[in-house]
């Protein structure tokens, strides 16, 4: 039996524990750093807050926050900001973090935190200017996945925005023996059998619905909103940069898949 095709991500809840994202979940290792500025941000967390632009005084969602830091850095800022994640740990993690921000900044940040269901109906409609999905999409099933991009946009205002950053491109899955074979001939380095993330005995339980340029884009489309965007948000530089930066080279090896969808 495919594990990706029969399991949701309430299935195998309890593998998203306090160890998984405090060892494993990007920006681990900046993580005691991290003192609510943008600045001590890692730079996926950087770089989506960037992306959406958030003003003093939006209402933003951090739907499936993890550990919460982009939540904070958005309320640090001005921001009416809630974090959301069915991760108990999680939330434990984030509303730790949030109070010792305070304490040691003298500030009330306007943060809240919140542990539940995204395919729940948990807000009212038109409450979010805008709504991240950072790492989150990919760790969900297709059928999850659409029915939380419905609920997005019923709880965002006209006019508002969801970003959605997913990691790794699936088609990239299925090109990786031409890239280790192109590595292994140019730089003398084998990449290995698998990818590096694909190793852990749990990874088909984390990454139930693995993206790619197409299924982001119509998902986006299927849910409603009026105006979608998707790319590879990738830097590319060195002697073939040019190519790199090709839409068929992304769409066959990219990594960075982001995605915009506009009520």
């Amino acid at each position: 039996m495919n594990h990706r095709h029969t399991l949701r991500s309430i299935d195998v809840r309890d593998i998203y524990h306090q160890e998984y994202f405090l060892q494993r979940v990007d920006g681990y290792d900046r993580f005691a750093q991290f003192d609510g500025t943008t600045k001590t941000l890692f730079e996926r967390a950087r770089r989506n807050l960037e992306l959406l632009d958030i003003h003093p005084g939006e209402y933003f969602l951090d739907l499936g926050c993890g550990r919460g830091e982009v939540a904070i850095a958005a309320g640090f800022i001005g921001a009416i900001a809630v974090g959301c994640d069915f991760s108990h740990d999680a939330i434990v993690l984030a509303q730790q973090k949030m109070r010792s921000i305070e304490q040691n900044s003298g500030r009330n940040i306007r943060t809240s935190f919140m542990c539940a269901i995204a395919t729940e109906n948990m807000f009212r409609p038109n409450s979010f200017d805008k709504v991240l999905m950072s790492e989150f999409i990919e760790h969900v099933s297709p059928q999850e996945r659409d029915v939380i991009l419905r609920n997005v946009r019923r709880w965002l205002k006209p006019g508002g925005k969801v970003l959605i950053y997913t990691f790794p491109n699936r088609w990239s899955r299925y090109t990786y023996p031409l890239m280790r074979w192109y590595v292994r001939i140019r730089n003398g380095v084998d990449m290995g059998e698998r990818p590096d993330d694909t190793t852990h005995p749990d990874y088909t339980k984390y990454h139930l619905n693995e993206q790619s340029y197409f299924s982001l884009y119509f998902a986006l489309r299927r849910a409603g909103f009026r105006e979608v965007h998707v790319w590879f948000d990738s830097h590319s530089s060195g002697r073939f940069s040019i190519i790199k930066r090709t839409f068929l080279y992304n769409l066959l090896f990219g990594s960075n898949l982001t995605g915009v969808g506009i009520k």
